[in-house]
């Protein structure tokens, strides 16, 4: 997209950005009184309140999410999904609810810290490998507890095709416990969707929401329970790489044909 594209897009791009951090502070008032004044903390209220902004964050950015499950996860999980996009996080929180992860230093933010506290993000340091040990053993504990946890194995962003390196240590994580795991394969129609490399998240937000509107295909797949390392690496990625491969065929003959 040119120069003259973006600045004509731009007060689109700009006008979402202000709806999503007015209603995003709305919620936040609102979820941060039932944080203070409730007696005792109210999880699935607090719940609803993440689900109802993820969804509505989605809407407000244009985006269209196309949505198939094999198998709805209904009980708490290790959710594996592919990471394209900071919209991935709306899309999973959307669609299955669970704890999710921040980098250590996120916590020390204005606002955003206390959201952290009240949602029980999981903060991790990577400064280290003892550091990263501890990781572990903190996402070991969120499942322990019977509660569902989001991961993007890859550790950053990739526009694909196909995924990206994953992480061994969240398969173990995984398998020496035998909790179970849903795949999840994302993929955006256009893939300048995807932001990665040393793009710059302002810049690359104007070019993105200035377009009226963006489909993401999204795919649930079914459960695997196992103590078998290998065998769940082979099937989690085997379902994100075929399916987002699916996704993206799919996805350039509509573009083909416009």
């Amino acid at each position: 997209m040119n120069k003259l594209a973006i600045v004509l897009l731009s007060p689109l791009a700009i006008a979402r950005l202000l709806v999503a951090v007015l209603f995003t502070f709305a919620l936040y008032l609102i979820v941060t009184s039932i944080d203070i004044f409730a007696p005792k903390k109210p999880e699935k209220l607090l719940w609803k309140f993440m689900g109802c902004w993820s969804r509505n964050m989605l809407s407000i950015m244009g985006v269209k999410v196309h949505v198939e499950i094999e198998e709805k996860p209904d009980k708490p999980a290790l959710i594996l999904s592919n990471h394209r996009s900071y919209i991935d996080i709306f899309i999973n929180l959307a669609i299955n609810p669970g704890r999710i992860i921040a980098k250590k230093e996120v916590a020390s933010w204005p606002l955003i810290g206390r959201g952290i506290k009240i949602y029980d993000v999981l903060q991790i340091d990577r400064s280290s490998m003892n550091s990263r040990i501890e990781n572990i053993r903190k996402m070991e504990n969120v499942l322990l507890s019977n509660q569902s946890l989001i991961i993007y194995p890859e550790g950053t962003t990739h526009r694909g095709p196909g995924i990206g390196p994953i992480r061994e240590s969240t398969y173990r994580i995984a398998s020496s416990n035998n909790f179970p795991v849903y795949p999840v394969a994302i993929e955006y129609k256009n893939p300048d969707d995807a932001w990665v490399g040393k793009d710059l998240f302002v810049p690359h937000f104007i070019r993105r929401a200035g377009v009226i509107k963006r489909h993401v295909g999204v795919k649930v797949g079914k459960s695997i329970q196992t103590t078998d390392n290998k065998e769940l690496k082979a099937y989690v990625e085997g379902f994100m790489q075929r399916e987002t491969m699916h996704m993206r065929e799919q996805f350039d003959r509509q573009n083909e044909k416009r």
